[in-house]
């Protein structure tokens, strides 16, 4: 396992480019997470609706490695999401918004 020391020196090493990477990845996750709990689904629930196993939303939500476009693809369209690409506000946080899908 890491020490904080060892993980603040690996992010302080890191591009702005692959900082910024990471921040829209970790917004993504966060909002598959918060939409699985909020519709009261599991791990296990989500995999069967993707077509995956549970250890990769496991994986995913985790957030260890980079996961797969089609993976994030697979779980959002589970969730009834949809992942957008927007410009970037330069008043807001950069960032990549996963949305719900209306209708």
């Amino acid at each position: 396992m890491k020490t904080w020391e060892q993980a603040r020196a690996e992010i302080k090493s890191l591009s702005e480019e692959e900082k910024n990477e990471s921040r829209q990845l970790a917004h993504i996750i966060a909002n598959l997470i918060k939409r699985r709990q909020r519709l009261g689904l599991t791990q296990q629930e989500v995999a069967d609706r993707a077509g995956l196993k549970q250890e990769a939303i496991a994986r995913l939500e985790a957030a260890k490695k980079m996961p797969r476009f089609d993976t994030l693809l697979r779980v959002s369209n589970s969730l009834n999401m949809d992942i957008t690409v927007s410009p970037r506000d330069s008043k807001k946080t950069k960032r990549l918004a996963v949305e719900k899908v209306v209708g």
